[in-house]
């Protein structure tokens, strides 16, 4: 009688460690983090990916968290250049983060937002630097649980007042380049203005040239590569 007592106990013990590692993994992929822009202030941004002449990333690079995500990249690297990392298996559900290979042997925080289980494949976001990829999933790997603590570095926004030419569904290659031209490396000043059905930030976007302030939506429809709209 005690050897069962004995045994229901100890299944009951590891029932509810079981339950709390389950929700410790959830409450650390549901308690993240996003930085954003603050409403009605315009603040310092750099554009860090251009997904097309009306939608980008940035990042508030003076904010005080900021400095740290340049330290993170470097761990990153140093960790996931190793061999025998954990590797993702699927089905991998949308919205968890993981660790993403990028450019010139870079990892990056990533998080997946769609899943092909005919391919095995994910789409994923960068959430620090911003743009969209598809990957096949042993390319991914499992995120220490340090590297999740910092907020998400990059805002994902649209230009607010600007839509594509009329009789076009989308910007051209022409005003993506126009935008990229005109943002990068550029110190630039960004405010909200309000939010999109999906709840991303409308943005009005500045450069600083010198002694003037450009105007970056209305440059855009000045160069005629969009038209101005006075609500989005």
């Amino acid at each position: 009688m005690k050897a069962s007592k004995m045994s229901i106990c100890v299944n009951v013990l590891a029932l509810i460690w079981s339950l709390v590692r389950r929700f410790s993994v959830w409450l650390s992929f549901n308690c993240l983090v996003q930085l954003m822009l603050p409403d009605g202030v315009t603040v310092d941004v750099l554009v860090v990916n251009i997904v097309n002449a009306g939608h980008m990333f940035v990042q508030q690079h003076t904010h005080p968290t900021c400095h740290v995500l340049r330290n993170m990249d470097q761990q990153m690297f140093l960790l996931y250049s190793q061999p025998g990392i954990p590797t993702l298996t699927p089905p991998l559900e949308v919205g968890i983060i993981c660790a993403a290979p990028a450019g010139e042997g870079a990892w990056w925080r990533a998080q997946v937002v769609a899943f092909f289980e005919e391919t095995n494949e994910v789409e994923i976001r960068y959430v620090d630097y911003g743009g969209y990829e598809r990957v096949k999933i042993e390319a991914l790997r499992q995120i220490r649980s340090d590297f999740v603590s910092l907020p998400f570095q990059g805002t994902e926004v649209l230009l607010d007042n600007i839509m594509p030419l009329p009789d076009e569904d989308q910007f051209s290659e022409e005003a993506n380049a126009a935008m990229d031209e005109m943002t990068r490396g550029a110190a630039l000043l960004a405010q909200v203005t309000g939010y999109d059905n999906s709840g991303m930030p409308l943005i009005h976007l500045w450069s600083l040239a010198g002694d003037k302030v450009l105007f970056l939506n209305q440059i855009l429809v000045e160069k005629g590569h969009a038209q101005w709209m006075d609500s989005y």
